[in-house]
């Protein structure tokens, strides 16, 4: 049977991509967000909230943190220079796509524009949203809470969504999902196209679910 020389081509959809941080980032970073919160000085002073769409307990800005860690730093260039060019490349591969302006000859540099800490408990929540000011959003889940997992499985709902960071995407088709839905896991990360629409729900595990919130662009 011939295969009809068949390729999948997807110029339209928007692409995300999951990368893993590794426990020393994720114990470091929770390391100083534990001590901003202890200092009520501090906490009052990073507080980003009033920026944000969420209804949640504490949401603290560490732009500043993630610059002076290298590590962290190195790792989010990394992933977000990786996201560029790979959309690139699946069509700069396709027939004759002629390569863009903006990535021609020149090495694409990545900027931190703001980063923060949410920090969630029972009954908080994020409604849809998406972040002006920045091109590409990311997150990267640093602790959930104890019960977590037992709450996430005893979830009767035709999609497991409590406590999770879901997609949104306006057409539905053959092949083509307008709900994403990701569980929060301690050390994944998550970059996407910042208009992309994306919510949070709610849990109602005693605890603490705590995520790393970054915005960046390519400069």
């Amino acid at each position: 049977m011939s295969d009809h020389d068949l390729r999948l081509v997807a110029p339209f959809s928007p692409t995300i991509m999951k990368a893993t941080m590794t426990p020393a980032m994720v114990d470091t970073l929770n390391e100083r967000v534990d001590a901003i919160l202890a200092s009520t000085a501090e906490a009052a002073q990073r507080d980003w909230s009033a920026h944000l769409a969420g209804a949640v307990s504490a949401e603290i800005r560490i732009t500043d943190i993630l610059l002076a860690l290298p590590a962290l730093r190195d790792f989010l260039y990394d992933v977000a220079r990786t996201y560029a060019y790979r959309c690139e490349n699946a069509l700069l591969h396709y027939s004759d796509y002629k390569r863009t302006e903006e990535l021609a000859d020149k090495r694409l540099e990545v900027q931190i524009k703001e980063a923060w800490a949410n920090e969630m408990v029972a009954g908080d929540y994020n409604p849809a949203h998406f972040h002006q000011g920045c091109l590409f959003s990311s997150v990267g889940f640093l602790r959930v809470p104890p019960g977590y997992e037992a709450e996430f499985q005893a979830d009767k709902a035709r999609q497991n969504t409590a406590g999770c960071l879901q997609f949104i995407d306006s057409r539905s088709a053959v092949g083509v999902r307008n709900l994403f839905t990701v569980k929060p896991v301690v050390g994944e990360f998550y970059l996407w196209p910042s208009w992309m629409l994306h919510c949070v729900y709610p849990f109602r595990s005693p605890g603490v679910r705590r995520s790393m919130a970054v915005n960046l662009a390519l400069v």
